[in-house]
């Protein structure tokens, strides 16, 4: 049985009761998959200490298509586990599929928890969203949890970091992963949406972080500044093809990728040091990604310029 809702801006844009939500006290999204066709897929984290039914929640989620201002909110179902995640992948499953019922790849298959809107009709299609249209999860009937973009706006192309002449489109064509220093969802429609405030950006059909998530509410307040990994990449933007790591924790690899995907350079084993000078193969002026992962098992994602 097909069930949705549409809610109109007005609702979206008032704040007064959501801005005094505490950290780590709901679910919000942690992973936006933005891909190549069908290739849609949204991750929730649970930042809290027990397991969240999202039925019993009533928890809805979908996109505002081309910043009409009316989120088509399509309810939820399914526990996730304290600390846990939960995948959502626009369910497009057919192996024979063409045009428009084109399968998602099959790493995506693999990591998916639920499937959502296999149907495609055009008043009805919260999980067909592409960079243009700004993405919101909700609460109930009145408590927005976490919005990507802004409702009631059309970016073009999609939304990007403003004042960078240099920025590509972050929204479209890109998969996003939040940072783990954020504790809680955007709780109200924001004035301007910022993507380089939270998010980190990897090229398109990036899909091996989905599953798990690095967040500081697992880490007891008493001890994150020692346990959260700092990072220092320069100089960026990349000159003469050479850039430097540096941070304060043991670094064991890396790899970069150019902006459509393709791997340029990975170093699995670097021995756990803490200070590394990485030699682009080829310095060819445009935008990379690095990928650097730790000692301990956790990650961070940064955005490179070369020109």
């Amino acid at each position: 049985m097909k069930c949705f809702l549409l809610v109109s801006v007005a609702f979206f844009t008032a704040t007064g009761a959501f801005s005094q939500q505490a950290d780590c006290s709901d679910i919000f999204i942690s992973e936006y998959v933005e891909g190549t066709q069908n290739n849609k897929a949204i991750e929730l984290y649970n930042p809290t200490n027990q397991p969240i039914d999202l039925n019993a929640g009533d928890y809805k989620m979908g996109r505002d298509r081309d910043g009409a201002g009316n989120p088509m909110l399509l309810p939820i179902t399914g526990i996730i586990e304290p600390y846990g995640t939960r995948v959502f992948v626009l369910d497009k499953r057919n192996p024979n599929g063409t045009g428009n019922e084109v399968p998602v790849d099959d790493q995506l298959l693999a990591v998916a928890d639920t499937f959502l809107n296999p149907v495609y009709v055009q008043s009805f299609s919260p999980m067909y969203f592409n960079g243009d249209d700004s993405f919101v999860l909700v609460k109930g009937t009145a408590t927005i949890l976490d919005i990507i973009g802004k409702i009631g706006e059309d970016p073009g192309g999609g939304w990007w970091e403003p004042g960078d002449p240099n920025t590509a489109w972050w929204t479209e064509d890109n998969t996003l992963i939040r940072r783990a220093a954020v504790k809680k969802g955007v709780l109200s429609n924001p004035g301007v949406f910022d993507p380089s405030a939270e998010w980190d950006s990897l090229p398109a059909n990036t899909f091996d972080n989905l599953g798990t998530h690095t967040c500081d509410c697992l880490i007891p307040e008493s001890v994150s500044e020692f346990n959260e990994p700092e990072l220092a990449v320069f100089p960026n933007p990349i000159a003469q093809g050479e850039l430097s790591l540096k941070s304060n924790k043991e670094i064991r690899g890396y790899a970069v990728y150019s902006a459509s995907g393709s791997l340029v350079t990975r170093r699995e084993e670097l021995g756990n040091v803490r200070y590394y000078s990485v030699a682009l193969p080829e310095a060819v002026t445009g935008v990379y990604f690095i990928e650097v992962w730790f000692a301990d098992g956790s990650r961070i994602h940064r955005k490179l310029l070369a020109r």
